[in-house]
């Protein structure tokens, strides 16, 4: 199982994280993984009943039922160990499940695949079906026509709209197996295809279907060529893509001297785009932060910028990082007590202000130890830099972020957030 190993500097605020897998890992606990990572929102049982359940803006998927959406299987079927995996691996876009890729290694991955299976009768009484074969032809524009053809004769326009916006006739009447309204993707924008959305992963929900939802399975009704071009069809829609929702990383440049101010100092240094996404059911907007780090000898600073049309004293920002070394990979939300978080939150109303926490509605203040944090809203964007003592010296460090916009009515849990992330030092 992936643990921190920590080298500490004498006196600092931070110790250095690196990333590895310890020799002496025992295997990795699927059921504890899952009440890390998972049970949050799904549910200590998996019945979609997690305490962020509520604010969620669809509840999570109720996993004891063995009805999945993202399968490679026939419609009706459980899904492989490998959909599995690819879902845990790489979350579902424009939902706040991030993926795991890159986070948790590929045996705590098949750990969790593992606990999940256990939590269904179905995959007790049902075998696994034979998954779909992926062998894409080359998308030359006759196909690409066809596909284009098969869009109107097949009316995908009913429900997708005619430039597949999700804006059908249907659209709005549309609901799920158990009665939630069905939000539509729209296929200009891939961060709307939970499913994925290269030409395979189209290709694959296309022919499948999406269980528990009005999307029916094609693989009946079309040869496997008019799939392709169906796919491809709708693949060519896609105009606006998002950057890596978790993993990503963010150089933490050497700069002398360290760059304190909103302003000065920061033009030399990589900017990256993190993008966020909404816990409840309002616009995600801004859609990404834009985040950069420096160090010198003694500090560092971490400097994020985002866009917000109009200032509010309930505006606010947070930093998480793992809080205890040599221990797991914490939960997004707020780590647990197995692996709690430090967080640093700034907002104009109060400034700076630490606390670590270990789980929804687990807080405490803490002590900001010669950490400094400040801020400013001009021209629709807001600004803020944290200056922490005692600059760490290598590797690896995860960090989440979240968001609260005042305009918008965020609290609480109502928030915008990230997946996690990593500052990287000395690459």
């Amino acid at each position: 199982m992936r643990r921190w190993h920590a080298t500490v500097l004498l006196g600092s605020l931070l110790t250095v994280l690196v990333w590895r897998a310890l020799p002496s890992s025992p295997a990795p606990d699927g059921r504890q993984l899952y009440q890390r990572h998972c049970a949050v929102c799904h549910g200590e049982k998996g019945k979609g009943d997690g305490p962020l359940a509520r604010v969620l803006a669809f509840p999570p998927t109720d996993l004891t039922l063995g009805v999945f959406k993202f399968r490679s299987t026939p419609s009706g079927e459980v899904p492989t160990d490998a959909d599995l995996r690819r879902t845990i691996a790489e979350g579902i876009p424009s939902t706040p499940m991030f993926g795991v890729k890159g986070i948790l290694s590929d045996a705590e991955i098949d750990a969790l695949v593992a606990f999940v299976k256990s939590l269904s009768p179905s995959f007790r009484k049902r075998p696994t079906g034979e998954p779909l074969p992926i062998n894409p032809p080359e998308p030359t524009p006759a196909l690409l026509s066809l596909g284009q053809r098969l869009y109107r004769e097949l009316a995908c326009d009913t429900c997708h709209g005619a430039r597949g916006e999700g804006d059908g006739p249907m659209a709005k009447s549309l609901r799920d197996n158990r009665g939630r309204p069905v939000r539509m993707p729209r296929f200009s924008d891939a961060r709307t295809f939970k499913g994925g959305h290269t030409p395979a992963d189209i290709y694959r929900s296309i022919m499948t279907g999406l269980d528990g939802t009005p999307m029916p399975a094609f693989g009946n009704l079309l040869e496997e060529r008019e799939g392709w071009a169906l796919a491809y069809f709708v693949h060519s829609l896609i105009q606006h893509c998002s950057p890596p929702r978790s993993g990503a990383t963010v150089p933490v440049v050497k700069k002398s001297p360290l760059p304190e101010s909103l302003d000065e100092g920061w033009d030399q240094i990589p900017a990256v785009k993190v993008p966020l996404e909404a816990t409840w059911e309002r616009e995600v907007m801004p859609e990404t932060v834009q985040v950069q780090a420096a160090m010198d000898r003694a500090r560092w600073a971490l400097k994020v910028r985002w866009e917000d049309k109009s200032q509010d004293d309930d505006d606010a920002l947070a930093v998480q990082m793992p809080a205890r070394t040599g221990g797991l990979f914490p939960s997004l939300f707020w780590g647990d007590q197995q692996a709690p978080v430090q967080v640093w939150r700034w907002s104009p109303k109060q400034g700076l202000v630490a606390f670590r926490a270990a789980g929804l509605n687990s807080c405490t203040l803490s002590k900001t130890k010669g950490v400094q944090g400040k801020g400013r809203w001009r021209q629709g964007m807001w600004t803020v830099v944290f200056v922490f003592p005692d600059a760490p010296t290598a590797r690896r460090i995860p960090f989440a972020i979240s968001l609260w916009d005042g305009s918008k009515k965020d609290k609480g849990e109502r928030r915008l957030l990230s997946g996690w992330h990593f500052l990287v030092v000395g690459e």
